[in-house]
């Protein structure tokens, strides 16, 4: 239904809409004919005007249950008061004075209780009262933690307050105070209810006794007491040796037993990091060494190229090639001369050239060293052109190689430069918050 409607509508005010623009827009975003893209503009419009026709209709809804609301409504005032205890609240309220309209408040006051229901209530709050003051004590007659005396009823809207007749052993929160182990002593407490200008108050009588100390306490109660009373009577002494024995107790000084125990977590702790330390070293190593057989597979390409180019055998080059005084330790050299010392022990050329690109174990060298091989076997006819390619191939190689760590040469400065930006906003904001 809204649908047609809104097709309706759209047929109506499509004169007014810049059908053309849109459109144009549209086929930007979608690839489409233009009919299509009419098409489109038809539907989002369309879209357009069925929200706006929910909008208009749930706003008419709301509009008319507010009006048929007011008009059902009562012109009787009424007072919510506030419950039994509660303050009281203000209401506004408006009027008519000589034709125009004048507001006011009024103070809404609580209700309060009749007169003759004031004794039932009253016995209602002492018995809440009487069934909660002792707290977790099992009795008034031997009283030794903390009681409840509420100062609250919300149930009935009253308040209570309380009076001590010692309040230095019972506060008036119900704080009691029993340190002295040999306290025997009988409060008196009296809670005060008022209501509808009436008082009434109750008595209650509590047992209150020592707190009852652990084996562990009383002990911890007597060396303590003993060690402060030794202090006092040598209190000009800079040393004081306390016996042995204390009140029946052997007193020792609490040696620190963990630091062991810390020693040895820690001395496995330096284990681990050190192996965890070994494998990543080795791990670098292993990455460095990589790195520098990439960076002299195009050096190798090309010398061989050369060398073979000249009617030098595969053989001589690598000979030639070892004798590099300048790069005796680089990996490369190392792993020729070692393959010259297979091939000097009696292992065939072409074996020991792919044993060499098998410890390399990094494609390209296998690549070039299977090459090598089949030139040795079979005699290649094609192998300067094979080699001319391949030495393309690996200064293309190269050249990947020389951005990729530009590139991660800029990802390793991004942390120092935070830390530089850091520090320079510390630097600004620094003088702001200390004149702040």
């Amino acid at each position: 239904m809204f649908d047609k409607v809104a097709e309706k509508i759209y047929g109506k005010v499509s004169r007014f809409i810049d059908i053309e623009g849109v459109s144009r827009r549209i086929k930007r975003l979608e690839v489409c004919t233009d009919g299509m893209a009419k098409d489109k503009c038809r539907e989002f419009y369309c879209g357009i005007i069925k929200r706006v026709i929910l909008a208009a209709g749930a706003v008419f809804i709301v509009v008319a249950a507010l009006l048929i609301s007011r008009l059902m409504a009562s012109d009787t005032v009424i007072l919510n008061r506030p419950d039994h205890g509660m303050d009281s609240v203000t209401m506004e309220l408006e009027t008519e004075i000589g034709g125009d309209p004048a507001a006011f408040t009024v103070d809404v006051l609580p209700v309060e209780y009749p007169e003759d229901e004031l004794d039932s209530v009253f016995d209602r709050a002492f018995e809440e009262i009487d069934g909660s003051y002792l707290g977790d004590n099992i009795s008034a007659d031997e009283v030794r933690s903390n009681l409840n005396l509420m100062t609250r009823l919300d149930d009935l809207g009253l308040d209570v307050d309380w009076n001590s007749g010692d309040s230095e052993v019972v506060e008036t929160d119900g704080t009691v105070i029993n340190d002295d182990e040999s306290l025997d002593l009988i409060v008196e407490l009296t809670a005060s209810l008022e209501c509808g200008g009436r008082c009434m108050e109750r008595t209650y009588q509590v047992h209150v006794l020592g707190c009852s100390l652990t084996a562990t306490e009383k002990a911890t109660k007597l060396i303590s007491e003993y060690v402060a009373n030794v202090q006092n009577e040598n209190s000009s002494d800079k040393e004081i040796e306390l016996p042995r024995e204390i009140e029946g107790y052997v007193v020792t000084e609490k040696k620190d037993g963990g630091s062991w125990v810390t020693i040895l977590m820690l001395g496995v702790f330096a284990m681990a990091c050190i192996c965890v330390r070994g494998r990543v070293q080795i791990r670098n190593r292993e990455k460095h060494r990589r790195e520098q057989l990439m960076m002299a597979y195009p050096e190798l390409v090309d010398k061989l190229t050369l060398y073979l180019g000249a009617g030098v055998t595969v053989k001589s080059a690598f000979v030639r090639i070892a004798q590099m005084e300048k790069k005796q330790e680089d990996p490369l050299v190392k792993e020729v001369r070692y393959t010259l010392n297979e091939i000097r022990s009696g292992v065939s050329e072409s074996d020991a050239y792919c044993n060499m690109g098998h410890r390399i174990n990094l494609p390209v060298y296998i690549k070039l060293m299977s090459l090598l091989a089949q030139n040795i076997r079979k005699g290649t006819k094609d192998i300067i052109v094979m080699m001319a390619d391949e030495e393309q191939s690996a200064l293309q190689a190269r050249k990947e190689m020389a951005k990729k760590k530009g590139e991660e040469a800029g990802t390793k400065l991004l942390f120092p430069m935070i830390v530089l930006l850091g520090i320079v906003m510390v630097i600004v904001i620094s003088p702001a918050i200390m004149n702040f």
